[in-house]
């Protein structure tokens, strides 16, 4: 069996690219390569979301194995025991590392950022932000990470407090397989079951957001994959993504994710 190897703070099996020590949080990026491709059998000390902006491997924990695509986020909890296997090169990961201490100061528990990453799209927009204020560094970007942190964490209780209509989940469901489809509340309604009004009503209270704000945010979640692909133009993402033109676009991610495409393609 394999040796468990620790990693403290801001230690990551991958080559590290940039790192940047704040109050209670670390954010950086690791870059991994074929030296570095498979990484020991190991556990964090503290707790991170990682990003995975360019390449792929194969995720492996205590009860399950996964693969991970560009665009992919996940959670790790501080003590887990996880390795990967890298399998396209070169891999590129945004990490953002919790403190416990920031933890208990704001009273949030492991999972409860597990679910927020797992239920709410704006997860992946949150590391992109914060990345962005670590490369902007200026007297308010320690708060700015904070309060994006902390704001994730709020959303994701509007979200998730209380047991959700079953509708609510249907609904969630098939707005993710239609991403790039037109629908229409009539449609919505007799694919859930669910009175029109009652989905207009409730709709911001289960989703945080207007359905307009929700669908832009599934379409800017699938260009970040394919915003990494070199054979596609901006003008092609667009598209693809049923934005009407580029221009739309790359006003929309920015707006969401605090990167302008271009600049993300180079991440």
């Amino acid at each position: 069996m394999s040796r468990l190897v620790p990693f403290l703070k801001g230690q990551y099996s991958g080559k590290i690219n940039d790192i940047h020590y704040l109050e209670g949080l670390t954010v950086g990026t690791t870059i991994y390569s074929p030296e570095t491709g498979t990484s020991s059998l190991h556990y964090h000390q503290n707790p991170h979301l990682s990003l995975l902006l360019g390449g792929g491997h194969l995720e492996k924990r205590t009860k399950t194995e996964f693969a991970r695509l560009p665009g992919d986020i996940l959670f790790c909890h501080g003590g887990e025991p996880h390795q990967f296997i890298t399998q396209e090169f070169p891999s590129k990961n945004i990490n953002l590392e919790i403190d416990y201490s920031f933890l208990r100061h704001y009273d949030i528990s492991e999972s409860s950022i597990d679910q927020a990453v797992s239920k709410n799209v704006n997860a992946k927009f949150l590391i992109l932000k914060a990345y962005r204020e670590v490369r902007t560094k200026d007297s308010d970007t320690e708060t700015s990470i904070q309060m994006l942190l902390l704001s994730l964490m709020q959303e994701s209780v509007k979200i998730t407090t209380g047991i959700p209509p079953k509708w609510t989940v249907l609904l969630m469901e098939i707005l993710q397989d239609k991403w790039n489809e037109p629908v229409t509340l009539p449609e919505l309604a007799s694919l859930t079951q669910v009175h029109p009004v009652t989905i207009s009503k409730h709709f911001t209270r289960y989703f945080a957001c207007t359905l307009g704000e929700y669908r832009r945010k599934l379409k800017v979640n699938k260009s970040l994959a394919l915003l990494r692909n070199p054979h596609l133009s901006l003008t092609d993402v667009a598209l693809e993504c049923g934005f009407a033109d580029q221009s739309h676009f790359i006003r929309i991610f920015k707006e969401m994710t605090g990167w302008l495409p271009k600049h993300f393609k180079k991440l």
